[in-house]
């Protein structure tokens, strides 16, 4: 019988064990729910300050995302221009790669004559622009001349 005892004993022991470690586990279980309880209190109090602003933030980006769309769409025409631009540009050398082909380089030489003096004279009248900008914006109207020595040209004439 005393082992019987003993036996008892010995079980109510580990039974008070168990039954403190659980206590202790479930006051640390406590502690942190109560902890966590605090926590989501004042994550709910900077919620609701953060909220009205996450909303105005969201709604000024619809805004904004809606203007750009709109000047996206008003671009588009632009895109359309130089896609017809692009492809008037691959006619016209369709064109004079055919023209070419039946033209000799004399009639094409006098032919192109108009154009480059055109452009030889708009190249002119641009750095004539130019340099009188240039003078215009320093307001200095000033004459230079150079010194040099008078070397006779070249003519092929000479004996």
């Amino acid at each position: 019988m005393d082992i019987l005892y003993l036996g008892i004993l010995l079980c109510s022991i580990a039974f008070a064990i168990v039954a403190i470690y659980i206590s202790m586990v479930l006051k640390r279980l406590t502690d942190t729910l109560k902890s966590l309880g605090s926590s989501m209190g004042e994550l709910e109090r900077e919620m609701e300050y953060i909220t009205p602003q996450l909303t105005q933030t969201v709604r000024e980006s619809d805004k904004l995302i809606d203007d750009i769309s709109d000047k996206i769409k008003a671009t588009d025409s632009l895109f359309d221009s130089a896609e017809n631009i692009g492809a008037s540009v691959n006619t016209l050398n369709e064109v004079y790669s055919e023209k070419s082909k039946n033209v000799s380089d004399v009639e094409m030489e006098q032919k192109m004559k108009p154009f480059v003096g055109g452009i030889t004279w708009s190249e002119a009248a641009v750095q004539l622009f130019k340099k009188w900008k240039s003078t215009k914006r320093t307001g200095k109207n000033e004459l230079m001349v150079q010194q040099t020595e008078m070397v006779p040209a070249k003519t092929g004439r000479e004996g």
